[in-house]
């Protein structure tokens, strides 16, 4: 080539190209053996043990990250013994930043390397934004945005060394719709999209990908009893905004498992979605303002 081509080529990141793809099929690049995975929030039953199996199910050793040490033992057998892999309970409360430092730390030894940061972290007080409390208040932006926050810093601490690694946020599609009763939440995860779509602008040139996913309404065990058998005003009140929000938001007219956005957190953590850069993907049945 000439000294022009030879230009053009780099300036267009031609020797960049993952070419080795091509005669690849897509369940390949799905395939995440060998790779080692944090999850916070993992010890209940919503998203965060969903994405755990997830990442065990496609080959990864996953670290169980949550505050209550039993809940996060009980998920990390289930996934040993289902898929073969290495799962590892680690015991912290993602609101303290050294606590949050100290976890990712002690996954990464137990693990023997980090290559995904799954960001999970959620407390959120829903009601009438006229009667929060400052607590109420601080409370919903500490779970739901900067714990957030401490987590992308400890997993960085470890990514940026080695020149790669992946950050995938947890938002919620609340972040681009309104939500009755969750005006606090809903600007937090307004804050999850803003902060991952800026956290990949300033890592991505050195090897970070940071994504993010948005779900919609999911359906665990405990919602699932609330919306069947109420037992309050509040209750009641929350069963008949699912409600309204499926009637009049939800295109697909149901709620969802988190297995199924679950699914998505996986796609974005595989080689498939290398270029990808600073995008939240709803996974919300189409959720829209209403």
């Amino acid at each position: 080539m000439t000294t022009e081509q030879t230009d053009w080529a780099q300036l267009m990141g031609f020797d960049r190209l993952p070419t080795h793809i091509v005669e690849k099929r897509v369940s390949d690049l799905l395939d995440l053996s060998g790779k080692k995975a944090i999850v916070t929030g993992a010890g209940g039953d919503g998203l965060g043990q969903a994405t755990a199996n997830r990442l065990a199910g496609s080959g990864a050793d996953v670290a169980l990250i949550g505050r209550t040490l039993s809940k996060v033992e009980k998920r990390a057998a289930e996934i040993e013994k289902r898929w073969g892999v290495k799962a590892y309970p680690i015991l912290a409360d993602l609101s303290d930043w050294d606590q949050v430092h100290r976890a990712v730390a002690e996954s990464k030894e137990a693990l023997g390397g980090l290559d995904i940061m799954i960001n999970n972290p959620v407390m959120v007080v829903g009601g009438a934004f006229e009667k929060h409390t400052k607590e109420d208040i601080d409370q919903t932006m500490l779970g739901s945005l900067t714990m957030m926050m401490y987590g992308a810093h400890a997993a960085l601490e470890h990514f940026l060394p080695q020149g790669s690694g992946r950050i995938i946020n947890i938002g919620a599609v609340g972040g681009r719709v309104q939500q009755p009763g969750l005006t606090v939440y809903c600007a937090a995860k307004a804050g999850v999209i803003g902060f991952t779509r800026n956290l990949a602008y300033e890592f991505a040139s050195r090897g970070i990908h940071v994504l993010g996913v948005a779900p919609g309404i999911m359906i665990k065990p405990d919602m699932k009893d609330m919306v069947l058998n109420p037992q309050n005003d509040g209750q009641r009140a929350g069963r008949a905004s699912i409600h309204n929000a499926i009637q009049h938001q939800v295109q697909l007219g149901r709620v969802c498992l988190p297995e199924e956005v679950a699914n998505m957190v996986a796609y974005l953590a595989s080689e498939a979605a290398d270029y990808m850069c600073g995008q939240t993907i709803d996974v919300a049945g189409g959720q829209w303002m209403g």
